[in-house]
């Protein structure tokens, strides 16, 4: 069975299966929601009628207890207040059957009178009660009935919830008749409502989350806290605070000792709480359970089935798994490990940190055997070259056919002559097979070598191995021999360097990433600052700098360098500016100019016009030539720098001495500044004979004497500064008065007033 039906039969079974698999997910998802749904609806609404049927119980009560208090508050109408005591010891037997523990009168002059559990008159006091009975004593007597939250009565022992009523004489008030009523009597009621079951519970909370009477109120004596109700979790708690913040009913589901409950929580309008019932599934509804059930055997049956289709998959997998792996991981024609298996073995090996070298093996000139002999002596070749390479491994080490005639080779040798040896010996023995194609054609390899080791040990991938031995490999197809070529990291940097700054010096330029930095030319008779040289440096993500040395020979070769020196001329005319903004004498910038902007025809307009946009006179602006552009094109040279002069702009030759100028060459241009290479200063100072100190001392009065300042490069040293002072050189630069530094630094340190320059 070939590769393609195998496949073909895989992926229709997987197709089928997949299809199935989500018709019957489908449905089952379907359904199971649906019943999800219809369950959540049926707990909800018989959880409500539960609700409902208690705070109906408990509404009527309270609307009991309001209207005998009110009708004991009729019969103190228009009664004299010395009468009142008496009358309110013939109602305490009444509101004793009506369920008062309690019965007061509160008086507008201050005289209030209660009954004793007794039966019994004393006198009280309003400021004697709790605060929740004042709160009620003051709403009755502004008026109003109320019913107080519950509360715990200190003379009684036990929590009661107060009711007060207004006392009317003559159409005005003229006191407050209250009762209080204990909780337990409400507890009561809802235990005879007997709407939950015995796993469930229902209960009045006050608005501050004060159970006031509940199902199980009669087991624990009296009304408690949620916040310390041993009997509640921290989820009911948290959810039934929520619930009681909203004004209309809120239902929702907890999880406590291994059971599943669910609650109701419905406002009530005569009373400042809420009704809450807790129940389980079972308890609130045996149908909704056997829905329940019922989805359970969906979601199982649709599992079951699943699993099925898993273990049909999985055989019918393994039936094949044998001859796809033949497929996958071998060639066919010479039976070897193909790419993808080397590759394989090789991360596996790298894991348990097994180093190899890695050589690509290239036949020279394949096609041509193909062409002259027959891919039958071709084919034989190579299953020839795969027998000698199984003889060559050694325990550990493998090999693969990658295309046509290339073979990599995993070699657990590392050092490179050890290398070299075994794979002539390898190509010797391959030779002597390849006298079957004929005797008298002689057949060559190229080989590519990298180690793993030349890998980072952070990425260490197949790409960037492969990467490193197909440079070698490519090294090793430039020469016409047979030759073994290995990975050069040093040339490498050096080339993906190269690359970097070709590929991106535009969007470098575009996003200010080549950055101006300044070193400072002083005046050496003074130890002055005179000017500043414009020098460049390449800063990638504000990190990594990228020095004139590694991209100028670069940007010379492919004209860049052009755009380059305009754009510092430009950044040189910017800072000016921003000095010149800022109140701050400006100093003269010295700007380096490649050879082909002389040969631009706008080359002085547009170093016109840049200056000009910035508003800087042109003398701020020195243009630095190299000494070799003169003899090159003297006559060219010399017009261009005639026409910068006219515009103001000082004309220095930069490096003199480091070619073949002479001071002929001085005479023939009429420049404003020369600059003497460092080396001119390192033999003068390194000479025992006085030669080299005579020579420059002869180039600098020479150039004294036609008016051109001379600019000493290199000083490094004290020694130096007193040499070059000694010579009569107007300016020095070097690391002894500062490296190279960004505008903003060289700003701070050597202009701005408050710091004071370097005295050297």
């Amino acid at each position: 069975m070939n590769e393609q039906r195998i496949r073909s039969n895989l992926k229709k079974l997987v197709a089928g299966f997949f299809a199935i698999f989500l018709l019957i997910g489908g449905i089952s998802q379907y359904l199971f929601r649906s019943v999800t749904d219809l369950y959540t609806e049926s707990v909800h609404g018989r959880l409500e009628e539960r609700a409902l049927q208690y705070k109906k119980s408990f509404i009527f009560k309270m609307n009991s207890d309001i209207q005998n208090l009110r009708g004991m508050a009729c019969i103190l109408e228009n009664i004299q207040p010395e009468n009142i005591g008496e009358l309110l010891s013939s109602l305490w037997d009444a509101s004793q059957m009506m369920g008062f523990v309690r019965l007061a009168y509160f008086a507008q002059d201050g005289e209030s009178i209660q009954l004793t559990a007794e039966g019994q008159i004393t006198a009280i006091q309003a400021d004697e009660e709790a605060a929740e009975m004042q709160y009620a004593i003051q709403q009755a007597l502004d008026g109003n009935f109320y019913c107080s939250q519950a509360f715990y009565d200190s003379v009684l022992g036990y929590n009661t919830m107060g009711y007060t009523t207004p006392v009317y004489m003559d159409g005005s008030i003229s006191g407050v008749l209250a009762c209080e009523v204990s909780t337990e009597t409400y507890a009561g009621i809802l235990s005879a409502t007997g709407s939950v079951s015995n796993i469930g519970a229902a209960a009045v909370l006050n608005h501050d989350g004060k159970v006031l009477a509940s199902t199980r109120t009669h087991q624990i004596h009296g009304f408690y806290d949620l916040d310390g109700s041993a009997y509640l979790t921290d989820e009911m708690r948290s959810q039934l605070h929520k619930a009681l913040l909203i004004d209309k009913t809120q239902f929702f589901e907890f999880n406590m000792r291994g059971l599943t409950l669910y609650a109701c929580v419905m406002p009530m309008e005569i009373y400042p709480g809420k009704i809450v019932i807790v129940d389980t599934d079972a308890g609130i509804s045996d149908a909704v359970s056997g829905v329940v059930h019922y989805a359970h055997m969906i979601g199982i049956l649709f599992g079951v089935t699943s699993l099925i289709f898993v273990m049909s998959v999985l055989y019918i997998n393994r039936r094949y798994n044998m001859q796809l792996l033949q497929i996958a991981y071998h060639d066919r024609l010479t039976g070897a490990y193909n790419r993808d298996k080397f590759f394989l073995l090789l991360d596996q090996n790298w894991k348990k940190n097994q180093e190899y070298t890695i050589a690509c093996v290239n036949i020279r000139k394949f096609k041509y055997i193909n062409e002259l002999f027959s891919p039958t002596r071709s084919d034989q070749l190579l299953k020839d070259i795969c027998a000698v390479l199984k003889r060559h491994m050694e325990p550990g080490e493998f090999f693969c056919r990658d295309t046509a005639d290339t073979f990599v080779i995993a070699l657990k040798t590392l050092e490179r002559n050890a290398v070299r040896a075994r794979l002539e010996g390898i190509f010797s023995e391959i030779d002597e097979c390849c006298k079957s194609i004929h005797p008298n054609y002689p057949i060559s390899f190229y080989c590519g070598c990298a180690s793993t080791i030349d890998c980072s040990m952070k990425s260490r991938n197949d790409e960037e191995l492969m990467s490193h031995v197909m440079m070698a490999l490519s090294h090793a197809k430039q020469t016409q021999q047979a030759n073994i070529s290995f990975y050069d990291a040093e040339a490498h940097e050096k080339e993906k360097l190269q690359n970097y700054i070709e590929s991106n010096m535009e969007r470098a330029l575009e996003n200010g990433e080549f950055q101006m930095y300044l070193q400072p030319q002083m005046e050496l008779a003074q130890g002055t600052l005179s000017g500043a040289e414009a020098l460049v440096r390449w800063v990638v993500d504000g990190r990594q700098v990228i020095f004139p040395d590694q991209f100028i020979p670069i940007f010379e070769r492919n004209g860049f360098c052009v755009e380059l020196d305009y754009y510092m001329v430009e950044q040189a005319c910017k800072q000016i500016r921003t000095w010149m903004d800022a109140g701050l004498t400006p100093v003269p910038i010295s700007v380096n100019q490649t050879k082909l902007l002389l040969y631009e025809e706008d080359y002085v307009n547009r170093i016109c016009s840049i200056t000009q946009r910035y508003g800087v006179p042109s003398r701020y602006i020195t243009l630095e030539i190299l000494e070799g552009l003169a003899l090159e094109n003297p006559k060219k040279v010399s017009a261009c720098i005639d026409e910068l002069h006219s515009y103001g702009f000082h004309i220095s030759m930069d490096d003199f001495g480091t070619g073949y100028a002479s001071l002929t060459t001085l005479s023939q241009l009429q420049i404003d500044e020369l600059k003497l290479d460092r080396s001119f200063l390192v033999q003068a100072d390194q000479s025992t004979e006085h030669n080299r100190r005579k020579i420059l001392q002869v180039v600098i009065e020479v150039a004294k004497r036609m008016h051109i300042s001379t600019v000493a490069e290199g000083i490094e040293t004290a020694d130096n500064v007193r040499l070059m002072r000694e010579m009569g050189c107007d300016y020095g630069q070097g690391y002894y008065y500062s490296k190279p530094i960004p505008a903003e630094e060289f700003t701070k340190t050597f202009l701005e007033p408050n710091t004071s320059q370097p005295q050297l």
